[in-house]
Protein backbone atom coordinates (compact mmCIF):
# COMPACT_ATOMS: atom_id res chain seq x y z
CA UNK A 1 0.00 0.00 0.00
CA UNK A 2 1.25 3.49 -0.81
CA UNK A 3 0.70 6.80 0.94
CA UNK A 4 -0.50 10.16 -0.33
CA UNK A 5 1.19 13.35 0.82
CA UNK A 6 1.45 13.64 4.61
CA UNK A 7 1.51 9.88 5.30
CA UNK A 8 -2.21 9.36 4.65
CA UNK A 9 -2.67 5.75 3.54
CA UNK A 10 -3.98 5.31 0.02
CA UNK A 11 -6.68 2.87 -0.88
CA UNK A 12 -5.16 -0.37 -2.12
CA UNK A 13 -5.46 -1.31 -5.76
CA UNK A 14 -5.47 -4.85 -7.06
CA UNK A 15 -5.31 -5.07 -10.82
CA UNK A 16 -7.13 -1.74 -11.31
CA UNK A 17 -9.63 -2.34 -8.47
CA UNK A 18 -9.81 0.48 -5.94
CA UNK A 19 -10.39 -1.26 -2.60
CA UNK A 20 -10.78 0.32 0.85
CA UNK A 21 -7.65 0.65 2.97
CA UNK A 22 -6.61 -2.65 4.52
CA UNK A 23 -8.52 -4.73 1.96
CA UNK A 24 -6.69 -6.86 -0.61
CA UNK A 25 -7.55 -9.60 -3.08
CA UNK A 26 -7.51 -12.99 -1.38
CA UNK A 27 -4.58 -15.12 -2.49
CA UNK A 28 -5.28 -18.46 -4.15
CA UNK A 29 -3.70 -20.18 -1.13
CA UNK A 30 -6.00 -18.58 1.45
CA UNK A 31 -8.95 -19.38 -0.82
CA UNK A 32 -7.84 -23.01 -0.93
CA UNK A 33 -7.56 -22.97 2.86
CA UNK A 34 -11.07 -21.52 3.09
CA UNK A 35 -12.44 -24.31 0.88
CA UNK A 36 -10.80 -26.94 3.08
CA UNK A 37 -12.00 -25.22 6.27
CA UNK A 38 -15.54 -25.00 4.81
CA UNK A 39 -15.54 -28.77 4.31
CA UNK A 40 -14.27 -29.37 7.85
CA UNK A 41 -16.93 -27.06 9.31
CA UNK A 42 -19.67 -28.81 7.32
CA UNK A 43 -18.49 -32.17 8.63
CA UNK A 44 -18.01 -31.10 12.26
CA UNK A 45 -21.39 -29.37 12.50
CA UNK A 46 -23.12 -32.21 10.61
CA UNK A 47 -24.21 -29.64 8.05
CA UNK A 48 -27.01 -28.31 10.27
CA UNK A 49 -24.83 -25.98 12.30
CA UNK A 50 -23.10 -24.77 9.16
CA UNK A 51 -26.44 -23.93 7.48
CA UNK A 52 -27.68 -22.01 10.54
CA UNK A 53 -24.37 -20.14 10.82
CA UNK A 54 -24.36 -19.41 7.06
CA UNK A 55 -27.91 -18.05 7.14
CA UNK A 56 -26.90 -15.63 9.90
CA UNK A 57 -23.93 -14.16 8.01
CA UNK A 58 -24.53 -14.72 4.29
CA UNK A 59 -25.91 -11.20 3.75
CA UNK A 60 -22.51 -9.77 4.72
CA UNK A 61 -20.64 -11.51 1.89
CA UNK A 62 -19.45 -14.36 4.12
CA UNK A 63 -19.67 -18.09 4.51
CA UNK A 64 -18.67 -19.58 7.87
CA UNK A 65 -15.10 -20.32 6.74
CA UNK A 66 -14.75 -16.96 5.01
CA UNK A 67 -15.92 -15.21 8.19
CA UNK A 68 -13.32 -17.05 10.30
CA UNK A 69 -10.56 -16.18 7.82
CA UNK A 70 -11.65 -12.53 7.36
CA UNK A 71 -12.57 -13.13 3.73
CA UNK A 72 -15.50 -11.43 2.05
CA UNK A 73 -17.26 -11.78 -1.30
CA UNK A 74 -17.80 -8.40 -2.97
CA UNK A 75 -19.66 -7.31 -6.09
CA UNK A 76 -17.36 -6.65 -9.06
CA UNK A 77 -19.28 -3.49 -10.00
CA UNK A 78 -20.00 -1.75 -6.71
CA UNK A 79 -17.16 -3.38 -4.70
CA UNK A 80 -19.59 -3.84 -1.79
CA UNK A 81 -20.38 -7.11 0.01
CA UNK A 82 -22.92 -9.23 -1.84
CA UNK A 83 -26.23 -10.12 -0.26
CA UNK A 84 -28.07 -13.36 0.35
CA UNK A 85 -29.55 -13.77 -3.14
CA UNK A 86 -26.20 -13.33 -4.88
CA UNK A 87 -24.34 -15.57 -2.41
CA UNK A 88 -26.88 -18.37 -2.45
CA UNK A 89 -28.59 -18.40 -5.84
CA UNK A 90 -25.97 -17.05 -8.21
CA UNK A 91 -22.71 -18.22 -6.58
CA UNK A 92 -23.93 -21.58 -5.29
CA UNK A 93 -26.86 -22.73 -7.39
CA UNK A 94 -26.30 -21.27 -10.86
CA UNK A 95 -22.49 -21.27 -10.77
CA UNK A 96 -22.54 -24.67 -9.06
CA UNK A 97 -24.53 -26.16 -11.92
CA UNK A 98 -22.21 -24.64 -14.54
CA UNK A 99 -19.12 -25.73 -12.60
CA UNK A 100 -20.63 -29.20 -12.18
CA UNK A 101 -20.36 -29.60 -15.94
CA UNK A 102 -17.24 -27.51 -16.65
CA UNK A 103 -14.92 -28.95 -13.98
CA UNK A 104 -15.26 -32.60 -15.05
CA UNK A 105 -14.92 -31.58 -18.72
CA UNK A 106 -11.58 -29.95 -17.90
CA UNK A 107 -10.51 -32.90 -15.74
CA UNK A 108 -10.53 -30.65 -12.67
CA UNK A 109 -8.15 -28.03 -14.08
CA UNK A 110 -10.72 -25.26 -13.51
CA UNK A 111 -10.51 -25.86 -9.76
CA UNK A 112 -7.09 -24.20 -9.85
CA UNK A 113 -8.26 -21.15 -11.82
CA UNK A 114 -7.42 -18.61 -9.05
CA UNK A 115 -3.76 -19.58 -9.41
CA UNK A 116 -3.56 -18.18 -12.96
CA UNK A 117 -6.34 -15.60 -13.05
CA UNK A 118 -5.01 -12.03 -12.72
CA UNK A 119 -7.67 -11.21 -10.08
CA UNK A 120 -7.56 -14.61 -8.35
CA UNK A 121 -11.12 -15.38 -9.48
CA UNK A 122 -12.53 -18.86 -9.93
CA UNK A 123 -15.40 -19.94 -12.16
CA UNK A 124 -18.00 -19.10 -9.46
CA UNK A 125 -16.61 -15.55 -9.17
CA UNK A 126 -16.66 -14.97 -12.92
CA UNK A 127 -20.25 -16.22 -13.31
CA UNK A 128 -21.53 -14.17 -10.35
CA UNK A 129 -19.37 -11.07 -11.10
CA UNK A 130 -17.74 -11.14 -7.66
CA UNK A 131 -14.31 -11.03 -6.05
CA UNK A 132 -13.09 -12.60 -2.82
CA UNK A 133 -11.08 -10.18 -0.71
CA UNK A 134 -9.18 -10.30 2.56
CA UNK A 135 -10.87 -7.81 4.92
CA UNK A 136 -9.23 -8.09 8.37
CA UNK A 137 -10.38 -4.63 9.51
CA UNK A 138 -14.07 -5.00 8.50
CA UNK A 139 -13.86 -2.10 6.05
CA UNK A 140 -17.58 -2.27 5.30
CA UNK A 141 -18.57 -2.30 8.99
CA UNK A 142 -20.73 -5.42 8.84
CA UNK A 143 -19.59 -7.15 12.04
CA UNK A 144 -22.11 -6.82 14.84
CA UNK A 145 -20.93 -4.64 17.68
CA UNK A 146 -20.92 -6.06 21.17
CA UNK A 147 -23.10 -4.35 23.79
CA UNK A 148 -21.17 -2.39 26.39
Amino acid sequence: MTTHGEGVPAKSTVNELLLPSGVAAASPWIRLGAAILESVLLLVTLGIGWVIWALMIVGRGHTPAKALLNLRVIDAGSLKPVGFARMFWVRNVVAGIVAGFAIPLTLGVLLFMPFWDHRNQNLWDKISSTYVVLDPSDAWGTKPSLPR
